[in-house]
């Protein structure tokens, strides 16, 4: 049996490759990582998983050179919305290329969109699936909105021209409502944005807040995908406050916007929501001073026409006491005119008196003193001889 080194094995494959007649396939594959370098040149490591174990059963490099890559992930971004990204699935037309040193790699011809558009698709028909037989579609939009609704907390990249425009929105508001706003930064776009924004979620202390806003505004329509990720609606979905979200397109609504409470569309728009939110609360407020004011009005006047009841009704009865305790005065008049000393003599009564004392008993009387009868009409003097 003949001997070969390793480097004429890979000779041996590379000749059998590139002899290869027709040399270009239509390959469908992941992406495991791109690289969009400096040069000009894409750079992808493509990977095809098990459909059971999601475990990997081949692997390969590609790449997109220059001269090609303006034009191909032009097409493709124009087509899919995104830029060519981690996790997704492709359709590629590519040339195989056998390196001894480097292993096989691809030179990517061509790339179909509509496959990954439809790939796409079928991923968010799949979360907007679970998620509803989760019961979250609807779980932060039941949340309570606390009133009054000045603690915000926005989730945003500071230097996001969105913040800027919903914070001057917030401050110019012409009704001069105030608002206590925190920003929790994080990456609103990228492969690693939905994690930032989910950390920044972590973050926010449920106790002192009332609502959040979750803010992008402005960025490439690719960008969107971030707020597809299933991660990132469950964590909004789940979240105990009410969320907003305002990240900036009006023509497209993500998984995101599907779950929070309420969908402003921009940043702007979340702003000016909250701000018809509060002059909501302030002209409910000032019908219920009103409503107030007027109950407070008729509780007056039934209290003052019952006032005015009681009063007629205490003249009254104090005329009765009056006229009562009059009649009594009366009788007690009436009597005392009957005991009076005048009217007891009138009626042939007398009294006796000794030194203008009243004498009760004739024993102690004496002989020889004057004694004084009075009568109903004038006096007798007396002078006692015998006892």
């Amino acid at each position: 049996m003949e001997r070969y080194s390793l480097y004429q094995i890979t000779q041996r494959l590379k000749m059998v490759i590139e002899s290869w007649a027709g040399n270009e396939f239509w390959v469908t594959a992941e992406i495991k990582s791109v690289t969009y370098h400096p040069s000009g040149h894409v750079y992808l490591e493509l990977v095809e998983k098990d459909e059971d174990t999601d475990s990997t059963i081949a692997e390969a490099r590609a790449t997109i050179w220059r001269s090609a890559a303006q034009m191909l992930t032009y097409k493709f971004e124009a087509k899919a919305g995104t830029r060519l990204k981690a996790g997704m699935k492709v359709l590629l037309l590519g040339e195989f290329n056998y390196s001894p040193r480097y292993g096989l790699s691809i030179n990517i011809r061509d790339i179909d969109p509509t496959y990954t558009v439809g790939d796409l698709q079928q991923r968010r028909e799949e979360i907007i699936e679970r998620l509803k037989k989760q019961g979250l579609m609807e779980m932060n939009k039941q949340r309570i909105m606390r009133v009054p609704t000045q603690r915000i907390a926005v989730v945003s990249s500071a230097t996001a021209a969105g913040y800027t425009d919903f914070m001057n929105t917030l401050k110019s508001n012409e009704y001069g409502f105030s608002y206590d706003v925190t920003l929790f930064q994080a990456m609103m776009q990228g492969e690693d944005a939905d994690r930032s924004i989910i950390e920044a979620l972590a973050r926010i202390d449920e106790l002192r807040f009332d609502v959040v806003v979750i803010i992008r505004g402005g960025g490439a329509s690719s960008d969107l995908l971030t707020f597809d990720s299933e991660a990132l609606a469950t964590a909004c979905a789940l979240f105990p406050l009410p969320i907003i979200s305002g990240i900036g397109h009006q023509r497209d609504v993500s998984i995101v916007d599907m779950v929070v409470y309420h969908n402003a569309i921009t940043p702007t728009a979340s702003a000016e929501w909250l701000i018809a939110r509060s002059m909501g609360l302030y002209v409910e407020l000032g019908k219920l001073a009103g409503d107030l004011e007027s109950a407070m009005a008729r509780f007056m006047e039934r209290e003052r026409m019952k006032l005015e009841r009681y009063s007629e009704k205490l003249d009254t009865a104090l005329e009765r006491y009056v006229e009562g305790q009059n009649l009594l005065l009366e009788r007690y008049k009436e009597r005392l005119e009957m005991l009076h000393p005048k009217n007891i003599l009138k009626r042939g009564y007398s009294f006796t008196t000794v030194n203008g004392k009243i004498v009760t008993d004739a024993s102690s009387l004496k002989n020889g003193e004057t004694i004084e009868t009075t009568l109903y009409k004038g006096k007798i003097k007396s002078i006692l001889i015998d006892n």
